[in-house]
């Protein structure tokens, strides 16, 4: 029996949690390892692992959230 309130995700829905939850552990880890020194003298701090996560969560923008055609 539910607790009153609870609303019940779609199996679709905890798959794109799922997936979403990934991608910003990837970049909660290369924030995490970036060089500090790195990221405060460059005018675009994104590391190669950072720009990766950031590219993968355009993706998963795109294919889930995007206009379709």
């Amino acid at each position: 029996m539910g607790t009153a309130g609870t609303v019940r995700k779609s199996k679709k829905q905890n798959r794109l949690d799922a997936e979403l939850g990934t991608i910003i552990d990837h970049m909660a880890r290369a924030m995490w390892n970036a060089n500090p020194e790195y990221i405060a003298m460059h005018e675009s701090p994104l590391t190669d692992n950072m720009n990766s996560a950031l590219c993968e969560f355009q993706d998963y923008c795109a294919r889930y959230y995007g206009k379709k055609a």
